[in-house]
């Protein structure tokens, strides 16, 4: 790297000093290119206002703002050497432009160049910038700190309380058929209130040979208390660790799994496999996820152990980001569970669901998501006292955060759940209502 930088920069001094005297501004053509450049380079079209700076470049090498937009253009198509290049040519004859040293240190960091972008940054840094592009300045200087690291640690905890007007999920029809009999159903609602905390743990370890690859790790553990009915306490801990590779347009992590579920305060379940986890930026930020996973679900009483299964898992998602600063999510997930021995018909069913949510910037610190969810659980096997089972959820929440701090937000969700069965007792609705304080460390 010491190398190539060296002939960079002896190139760009040679370039500069042969053609300081060439006068672009005299130059009416040029001066129209020049404009057709800076208008596509102002529209986001970085191909052609690269193609359009490369020539002027060339014919002007020593022209400032010719350089600052090839390189800028470069940059954005990921041409770090050619950015790096432009950027290095205007700090040759204006050693005092902040601008320039800035952009010249962010090519830096893209090339993991990082000492070297380190010392440029704090040279950024000592100049009297403006409070924001401090504070930008001062977010690359942490992201280096943690690359020097031999580990990256992230720590997250969540603490919240929660109102569920039908925690058992009660049926509103008054019976349901069974051989054409008709059996009284429970349509008592119930509602309590609860306390959560989730406490979230990620190591990454980078490979010191290769920079690339890393070996990650993440606990999570999520306790549920509720106010009156403990019966439907949850205490869950779920792990994970595994390889991750990654690069400019996508990450892979492939990963062992293990999760145990404790309902009640009895142990209930538990389950362990592999994933798959991919994340693909295809294009202006616009981010693919498929994640693929293969898990065995383990019942630990005994009187439940026929409703152990095998589940394979596909989750699609796609993350617009728009440029207002609003987001779209989209996603969908294909479920296939099947057990593994015994006559229960509760057990083996595909599952669809499908998701949207439009998050919208309010202000400089509140965000508004609005989502919709669709769920629909076929059940494989029939009884003959009943019909097949299947199962339409939909879901719409809408939750408001409000970010106090840089780590710190708090935030309110409601959701509206309403499932129809082609059984009468697990046809449902129910409301609820979380608060969260949500704390990164």
């Amino acid at each position: 790297m010491k190398n190539r930088s060296l002939l960079i920069i002896l190139v760009s001094l040679i370039s500069t000093c042969l053609y300081a005297a060439t006068d672009f501004a005299t130059n009416k053509e040029a001066t129209l290119e020049y404009s057709k450049g800076l208008t596509s380079f102002n529209q986001k079209d970085y191909d052609t206002s690269f193609e359009v700076f490369s020539k002027l470049v060339d014919a002007y090498p020593g022209d400032e703002k010719v350089n600052f937009y090839y390189g800028r253009s470069a940059f954005e198509l990921k041409k770090y050497e050619f950015a790096l290049t432009a950027f290095d040519r205007i700090l040759i004859s204006n050693p005092t432009s902040d601008r320039v040293r800035l952009e010249y240190a962010r090519t830096l960091y893209m090339m993991k160049s990082y000492k070297e972008a380190k010392k440029e940054f704090q040279a950024v840094l000592a100049t009297p910038i403006p409070v924001n592009v401090r504070k930008n300045v001062e977010k690359f200087l942490e992201m280096i700190d943690q690359q020097e690291k031999s580990y990256i640690l992230n720590k997250v905890a969540i603490f919240g309380f929660g109102w569920d007007n039908n925690i058992n999920n009660n049926t509103y029809e008054a019976i349901t058929l069974v051989n054409n009999l008709p059996l009284t159903n429970d349509t008592n609602k119930i509602s309590d209130t609860n306390f959560k905390t989730i406490l979230v743990g990620n190591l990454i370890v980078p490979n010191k040979s290769n920079n690339k690859l890393s070996w990650e790790s993440t606990g999570i553990a999520y306790m549920q208390e509720q106010r009156h009915y403990h019966d439907n306490d949850i205490f869950l801990i779920s792990l994970s660790s595994g390889v991750g590779y990654t690069n400019q347009k996508y990450k892979n992590l492939a990963s062992l799994t293990y999760d145990h579920i404790w309902l009640g305060g009895d142990q209930t379940l538990y389950f362990y496999g592999i994933s798959n986890s991919t994340k693909y930026n295809i294009y202006k930020k616009h981010l693919l996820n498929v994640d693929i996973k293969y898990k065995k679900k383990k019942m630990i009483k005994i009187e439940d152990t026929y409703k152990s299964s095998n589940i394979k898992e596909l989750s699609l998602g796609y993350t617009i980001p728009l440029e207002n600063k609003d987001i779209i999510n989209i996603s969908n997930t294909y479920t296939m569970e099947r057990k593994e021995h015994g006559t229960r018909i509760d057990v083996s069913k595909d599952t669809k669901e499908y998701k949207l949510s439009y998050t919208k910037k309010l202000f400089e610190k509140y965000d508004v998501t609005l989502g919709y969810k669709i769920t629909k659980d076929k059940y494989k096997d029939v009884s003959l006292a009943l019909p097949q089972r299947v199962d339409d959820s939909k879901t719409i929440s809408l939750r408001v955060l409000k970010k106090l701090a840089k780590t710190k937000s708090i935030s309110t969700e409601f959701n509206n759940i309403d499932n129809d069965s082609t059984i009468n007792s697990y046809t449902y609705k129910k409301k609820s209502v979380n608060l969260n304080y949500t704390l990164a460390f």
